[in-house]
């Protein structure tokens, strides 16, 4: 058997991070404005509160797509309000915030966004000694130990998980195999694309359906089901993968609904045919 399993979200929990990422934001945000800092995070939550109001039109929108929607990760949620305050500069508070950015020098809250993000991300990791979820060990070596193949692909780079697994003495072998710079954010075009239970969602992701199509997993798992599910479950309909592959949403507290609501559905119709509470499920499989 082999699993392909998202990293970030999976083997990770991101909350610490998203809300480091989001203080970092309103905190720049509130020193071109002027104003207390709380000031500036309460008036985030009311603009990622906007964003949630429509989930659908809201997210990530890496080359003009909408690559994940808002709703299905923390991390997303800063990206969001930038992208939201830039097209809604007639709202009083998105003005007042788009004043202040562009007089800081910036022309568009995206530019902020995509100036902080990093940053912010990377001294969450150092002062936070962010690590693997406390189940990660048992589970990798409960998999290899039935002679499981774990694959991870993420779009974080190859060397970031090699050094996370390392801290928890997994090193990399014929079972355990790290795949960074999966760009499953990446669409090349419009097309194709199909609606899943109400969402329309891009599937030209080149660089992750090559990685798919030369792994074939037995299991895909991950937490944000428009990134990481819907390519397979796409490629399981066309026959370009298994009938049989199963689609795993990591599910936690703030999950999508409309992501856990899909294993309701028709295999034909679904990006999701099991929520796992957590990695421990796959050693249940």
């Amino acid at each position: 058997m082999r699993i392909l399993s998202d990293f970030d979200g999976v083997w990770t929990d991101q909350r610490g991070e998203a809300a480091a990422i989001q203080a970092a934001f309103a905190r720049e945000a509130a020193a071109l404005m002027g104003v207390e800092e709380e000031r500036a995070a309460e008036e985030f939550r009311g603009f990622h509160e906007r964003t949630l109001e429509d989930p659908a039109s809201h997210g990530w929108w890496p080359r003009g797509y909408l690559s994940a929607f808002v709703d299905e990760d923390e991390l997303l949620a800063t990206g969001a309000v930038g992208r939201w305050l830039d097209h809604h500069a007639d709202l009083p508070g998105a003005e007042r915030w788009l004043t202040a950015i562009r007089a800081g020098g910036h022309e568009r809250a995206e530019d902020l966004v995509n100036q902080s993000f990093g940053p912010a991300m990377r001294a969450y990791r150092d002062e936070a000694e962010h690590r693997l979820v406390p189940e990660a060990r048992e589970v990798a070596q409960g998999l290899a130990g039935r002679g499981i193949e774990l694959v991870i692909v993420s779009n974080s780079p190859t060397e970031k998980l090699r050094s996370m697994f390392a801290a928890e003495g997994l090193d990399e072998g014929p079972l355990l195999r790290l795949v960074g710079d999966a760009r499953k954010w990446w669409i090349e075009g419009p097309e194709p694309r199909r609606t899943f239970n109400g969402r329309e969602v891009h599937l030209d992701r080149p660089r992750y359906r090559e990685i798919l199509g030369r792994e074939r997993p037995d299991v895909v798992i991950g937490d944000v089901a428009s990134l990481d599910l819907a390519t397979p479950a796409f490629m399981r309909a066309n026959g370009e993968l298994g009938a049989d592959l199963r689609l795993l949403l990591k599910g936690h507290e703030k999950a999508s609904p409309w992501a856990t609501s899909q294993v309701d559905l028709a295999p034909e119709e679904r990006l999701v045919d099991e929520v796992a509470p957590s990695i421990s499920a796959l050693l249940t499989l």
